[in-house]
């Protein structure tokens, strides 16, 4: 009993030293056995100590598998706080995830879900993945997913035969790999951390998969589902890449005739890429597809113009195919949608999620989201927008950079015409014009019904007690651009109190958080700059005058510009805001600099107008 009341007191303390924590890995371990260029047999292990609630999810087991990765074994063992076996898991357990028709793939995943009874709580995963004729690269070592989560002990050996080049590259790991002789025909190759602390997370701060610790390892040369090729280079990867892609463009003749009556006429390559584009939105859907050669080779462009349907690789390649029958040459790309940056010295397929096609004109590049044509033409959204990818043609991969809109072409502009009255009501009008990176945040709307539209609205505009008489919204087809439009009634506006009305000066931007004073351990990081105008008009009612009013403001930081004014003409009112904010890296003593400035602009949209009767 004595032992059981100090056991608990020893985990009481450091589970309350701990409570910014949520877990504690003790032990992650990657154990690979590369047999040759085809078969590998990988053996991991995961403890982990669950300290609360919010590790929760930790619990639960996932593997990713496929015909050629199979799961040969498993085992799961949970303890309690005072070392007592709770629960045995067994492979007999596992589930196996069940795909919607929309997706045709071979991968499949392998699970168990656990919800902890108590806490702090340990669970051990043990298990092993026999892999053929698909070593393109070995898994990462990973050993911190998340925040919140510090490391113990994490090691990753992988023997290979001597014959095979492994490349590996390393972020924020100072630790060397060590390579040795582990017999006359095998290396082995050894990366251990240990006492990682936990990661914290900052507002304004790099996204988590450019600040955890993570290892690559990949063969320089392999052979992929039957296929060979190396990765000596981004260059040769492309090649490889290129190799897959190659005689997949061939159309039906039928169908090559209606693209020249459809294209023909036109005057201008860029003319004849959107009639393309539109007819790609017109004919094809979206379905992920992920058979054959692992899901890195696209379906045949006859195929999907067929059957109507394709994923991101099957979709580039067919408009590719169908832009090279009317003589425009394109660029199949991969890239990935959470990777910015691609490591220029380290190819790897594992760095890249997705595919889009480069289209570059005389004076232009376009760059094409095949999977979603309702974006206007060339529009290169936030998924991809400052990302790198790999160009890829005969001559092989090329590593490139798509572009990134301007902060100040991330616009929103507000016009709004207030017309208040003696008892604080106002009929209001409201027309807001969004672009690029702003307008995508409102696509969403366009698929609401009316009542999740109206909703949206009262959450951007602070309009009590709101009767909405008109709503639409609509985007241009021929550029990144959303108008929004409505009239608005509210039955309280202003505040009346006696012989005054409290009026408020801007409807919009409410909900502002002020970044809390913290010690910070990364610099600041602005993902993305914006353009806010404002234009408001208030007429105020008859025989009110303004008592009190706002005082101007201009502020300037590094990272942000804003500015409001305010003038008074006769019974209007005209009040202007802008604000720029710029997207970068900046130091983390700017920290509470940004606080200030988020409080300010905050306090100034939150101010009132004071009218009082004559």
């Amino acid at each position: 009993m004595k032992r059981l009341l100090l056991l608990f007191f020893i985990f009481h303390l450091s589970f309350i030293t701990s409570m910014a924590q949520k877990a504690v890995i003790e032990e992650y371990a990657i154990d690979i056995y590369c047999e040759s260029a085809t078969h590998a047999v990988q053996h991991f292990r995961e403890v982990t100590t669950i300290l609360n609630e919010q590790g929760a999810s930790l619990a639960l087991f996932v593997c990713s598998c496929s015909k050629n990765d199979k799961l040969t074994s498993f085992k799961g063992v949970v303890t309690d706080a005072t070392g007592r076996v709770i629960r045995k898991m067994k492979e007999s357990e596992l589930q196996k995830t069940e795909y919607s028709p929309y997706l045709a793939i071979d991968d499949y995943k392998m699970y168990l879900e656990y919800t902890p009874p108590v806490y702090p709580i340990t669970i051990s995963y043990e298990w092993t993945i026999d892999s053929h004729d698909n070593l393109i690269e070995f898994p990462a070592f990973c050993p911190q997913s998340d925040y919140d989560i510090s490391v113990k002990k994490a090691t990753y050996r992988l023997k290979a035969p001597k014959s095979m080049n492994v490349r590996y590259a390393l972020q924020h790991i100072n630790n060397k790999v060590e390579v040795s002789d582990d017999s006359s025909s095998d290396q082995l190759f050894t990366l251990e951390v240990n006492d990682l602390p936990a990661l914290k997370k900052e507002s304004f701060t790099l996204p988590l998969s450019e600040r955890i610790p993570l290892a690559r390892f990949a063969p320089t040369d392999f052979s992929y589902y039957g296929r060979h090729g190396n990765l000596r280079s981004w260059k040769d990867y492309g090649l490889w890449e290129y190799s897959l892609i190659r005689g997949l463009d061939v159309l039906p003749e039928n169908v090559c005739q209606e693209l020249h009556q459809l294209t023909d006429g036109l005057q201008t390559p860029r003319e004849k890429v959107g009639a393309l584009y539109k007819r790609l939105e017109k004919t094809t859907r979206y379905v992920a597809v992920l058979l054959g050669i692992g899901g890195q080779r696209p379906a045949p462009a006859a195929n999907v113009c067929k059957s109507g349907y394709g994923d991101c690789k099957g979709l580039s390649n067919y408009m590719h195919a169908m832009l090279k029958e009317v003589g425009i040459a394109s660029n199949y790309t991969t890239i990935s949608t959470v990777n910015r940056n691609l490591l220029p010295d380290f190819a790897s397929a594992g760095q890249m999620n997705h595919v889009i096609l480069q289209v570059p004109l005389e004076n232009d590049t376009l760059w094409l989201e095949c999977t979603n044509p309702e974006l206007p033409m060339g529009y290169v959204h936030d998924g991809i927008a400052g990302h790198n990818a790999i160009e890829i043609n005969e001559q092989g991969g090329r590593l490139v950079r798509l572009p990134v809109y301007a902060d100040s072409t991330n616009l929103m502009h507000s016009t709004l015409d207030i017309r208040i009255d003696a008892q604080g009501a106002a009929d209001m009008t409201i027309r807001q014009e969004t672009f690029n990176q702003q307008y995508e945040d409102r696509i969403p709307l366009l698929k609401m019904d009316e009542k999740d539209r109206e909703k949206a609205l009262q959450r951007f505009a602070h309009v009590p007690q709101a009767e909405i008489k008109h709503l639409e919204v609509r985007a241009s087809e021929s550029e990144p651009k959303m108008v929004l439009e409505a009239e608005v009634k509210s039955h309280r506006y202003a505040t009346q109190t006696g012989l005054r009305l409290f009026v408020p000066v801007c409807p919009l931007h409410r909900g502002y958080t002020i970044p809390n004073k913290e010690e910070r351990q990364e610099d600041l990081w602005l993902e993305m700059g914006y353009l806010d105008v404002d234009d408001i008009t208030l007429t105020i009612p008859e025989g009110y005058v303004v008592e009190a009013r706002p005082k101007d403001v201009s502020i300037e930081y590094p990272f942000a510009t804003f500015a409001f004014s305010m003038q008074v003409e006769g019974n209007t009112i005209h009040v202007h805001n802008r604000l720029l904010r710029h997207s970068g890296t900046y130091d983390k003593s700017l920290f509470s600099q940004l606080s200030e400035f988020y409080r300010t602009i905050s306090n100034t949209y939150n101010q009132k107008i004071v009218l009082k009767k004559e």
